[in-house]
């Protein structure tokens, strides 16, 4: 039997995607921008800093233009001008310290794994090249997070959209904190709808005479694939902002919380799907500044509600007692968990989403090659030999022989590389987690 369920949303659960808005500064030399959620995970942890693009603006930016570094997650906001040759480190409040050395393009990254423990406080602490100090307020972790579990259904969202619902039951063990964050990182399996094993061999690229007389014809010739071209994978991170609360329940834990609506006819869900899921128990502070993102993101009208200023965070120029900084310092208990399924599982004997863009995958081009001999008739008005081209500039696949080609046409039909090759939208390489 099928089950249907018709998502609603919460008060207390809240996800958007983040618009476009600016912060009013007096800032000479831009805005320094801090990224930092450093976590219980013995791990790589992860600093990002940058300028903001005007000296007067710092930039939320609409969710297809998020930008991504390595592992790092998806930006809340617009980092056009990395800072880089920075001094960054956190220093816990028993005296260690934890340097982090820059990657590139403003990442840091710690020297050494390490994860925050449950006793302790952390602050983190930024010298610029310029000279520019910045810290942030002691923090400490507010409680142990654990997903208890994470599960599909299809279902309807509240724009009454059919898709499919991802849900995550989820516990702060200790009861330090009523407060959740959610991202995540999905992967999906792409097939290339009209893939055959073979592609072409380019032997002659052009026609060529010598005293008017023909010598060599353009010529190609079907060999064996070289490489994975069929089977693809594409990973993605979450660009929402996502919190969840248990203050209105009188359950410690969260329950059937939404993290992720997939519409039915998106591609991602054609074959296989896997999610990877963060859960962060993050204390008031954090959850206050992610809400007045939030609320930033929401306003019509942002530059009446926005005091003039900044969005207060928990860090702080040192060096001078007015300059300004945006971001946050985030300390907080992670846990992770991963979950797969199949389009089958949900839609079984249903018509697939529709492939990528705008493609029509069931329409084949059979484009002259350029020898009469193999082409069809070639009467007034046809486009002429552009097989080749084709070939050479990546727009067309080998899908089938022409055997009767008609006016106009080549001896192969072909298919739109998108179509052939599933590299275009994804990597061939089978990620190590993944489970068919």
């Amino acid at each position: 039997m099928k089950r249907y369920f018709m998502y609603l949303g919460g008060l207390l659960s809240l996800s958007a995607c983040v618009e476009s808005f600016d912060f009013e500064t007096r800032e000479s030399s831009g805005i320094l921008v801090v990224e930092a959620t450093i976590t219980d995970k013995v791990d790589t942890q992860l600093v990002v800093l940058s300028r903001s693009a005007n000296l007067e603006k710092v930039n939320i930016p609409e969710r297809d233009s998020l930008d991504v570094r390595g592992s790092f997650e998806a930006s809340v906001f617009e980092r056009t001008n990395p800072e880089g040759g920075a001094s960054v480190k956190i220093v816990s409040q028993s005296g260690i310290e934890f340097s982090f050395n820059e990657r590139g393009d403003g990442v840091y990254e710690s020297l050494n794994e390490f994860g925050l423990e449950a006793s302790m406080q952390y602050q983190l602490q930024i010298t610029t090249r310029n000279g520019e100090t910045y810290e942030s307020e002691f923090r400490g972790l507010s409680g142990k997070s654990r997903i208890d579990n994470i599960y599909a259904e299809r279902g309807f969202n509240a724009q009454g959209e059919e898709g499919m619902l991802i849900f995550a039951d989820g516990t702060n063990t200790t009861s330090e904190s009523d407060y959740f964050r959610y991202s995540y990182e999905e992967t999906y399996k792409i097939i290339a709808p009209t893939w055959t094993s073979m592609e072409f061999e380019v032997l002659q690229e052009e026609l060529e005479t010598i005293n008017d007389t023909v010598v060599l014809y353009p010529k190609v010739r079907l060999v064996e694939r070289s490489e994975e071209e069929q089977i693809c994978y594409t990973t993605k991170r979450s660009q929402e902002i996502n919190l969840a609360s248990t203050l209105t329940s009188d359950a410690s834990d969260i329950k059937r919380h939404v993290v992720r609506f997939i519409n039915r006819n998106d591609p991602m869900l054609s074959h296989r799907y896997s999610i990877l899921l963060k859960q962060f128990v993050v204390d008031n502070n954090a959850h206050s500044y992610y809400t007045s993102l939030l609320d930033f993101s929401q306003q019509e009208n942002v530059f009446t509600e926005i005091q003039p200023g900044f969005l207060e965070g928990n860090l702080k120029r040192t060096d001078i007692d007015e300059g300004k900084v945006i971001g946050y310092f985030e300390v907080a208990s992670i846990a992770e968990k991963r979950f797969f399924f199949n389009y089958e599982d949900f839609f079984p004997n249903e018509e697939l989403p529709p492939y990528f863009g705008d493609i029509n995958c069931g329409r084949f081009i059979s484009p002259a090659l350029g020898d009469p001999e193999l082409d069809g008739p070639q009467p007034l008005g046809c486009p002429g030999p552009t097989l080749v081209f084709d070939i050479l500039s990546g727009r067309l696949e080998y899908a089938t022989v022409n055997a009767d080609p008609g006016d106009c046409e080549g001896p192969y039909f072909m298919t739109f590389q998108a179509c052939g090759d599933c590299t275009v939208f994804g990597s061939n390489i089978k990620p190590d987690f993944w489970e068919d």
